[in-house]
């Protein structure tokens, strides 16, 4: 295995981190400290607690049902964001997951402001799926539309791609790794991962209790990226 910091850096000096549109800073930016990217294999990476194949342009993480039901502002937070309105909780620093996403291919591009802004945010697209096992070893696969309804209406998030708009960097530091945000349903310009339906602006979204698990099932989740031909894995 080979360890792997230079990349960041690089990432860091060609501005791939969006960076907030505020005036000229009073104090020093807050500095992240660098993940350390493993490398598996030839497609193989590991950042952090993220896993990259470069091959799939993928990147895959771990984490939880935080939500089995209820009203929710976000598909995925880390245990230290809002967990009151998400409907997971993935183990992982939302700094090395942009990275990750980064290596899987992918570039970001944040328009969005302030939250729930009316604006559709851009960024590459990709497609969201969660895994999971029932009590009785059955595994199961859903698109992450599938865990979201919009209330009123009863109406099931239909399927799209979700964009990669990274967070932003200000004088106190990365937004998303303070906040805890990773894939806003309600756009959020401190998230990683945003919505860009037209919905994306309405905070009526609620867990799909018939699709999600019961509260605390362990979950792998996928970010695969969407090629230019628009052919995805799952």
């Amino acid at each position: 295995m080979r360890q792997i910091s230079a990349l960041f850096a690089v990432l860091l000096i060609s501005g791939s981190l969006a960076k907030a549109n505020l005036p000229p800073a009073t104090r020093p930016v807050k500095k992240a400290h660098a993940p350390v990217i493993v490398r598996i294999t030839n497609r193989l990476y590991r950042v952090g607690t993220a896993m990259v194949d470069t091959s799939l342009h993928r990147v895959t993480v771990n984490g939880s049902l935080n939500m089995a039901s209820g009203s929710v502002e976000y598909l995925a937070v880390t245990p230290r964001g809002k967990t009151y309105e998400s409907v997971l909780r993935l183990f992982v620093q939302p700094l090395y997951l942009q990275v990750a996403l980064y290596l899987a291919g992918m570039h970001a591009k944040n328009v969005i402001s302030y939250q729930g802004q009316r604006k559709t945010p851009m960024g590459d697209p990709m497609v969201i799926s969660v895994q999971w096992n029932d009590t009785l070893g059955h595994q199961h696969v859903v698109r992450a539309e599938e865990l979201l309804k919009l209330e009123p209406g009863n109406r099931v998030m239909p399927h799209h791609a979700w964009v990669f708009t990274g967070s932003r960097v200000t004088t106190d530091g990365y937004l998303a790794d303070l906040t805890g945000s990773i894939v806003a349903v309600w756009h959020d310009p401190t998230a990683l991962i945003d919505n860009p339906l037209p919905t994306g602006s309405d905070d009526g979204w609620v867990v799909n209790s018939h699709v999600a698990p019961p509260q605390g099932t362990p979950v792998t989740v996928y970010f695969q990226a969407i090629s230019k031909k628009g052919t995805t894995a799952r």
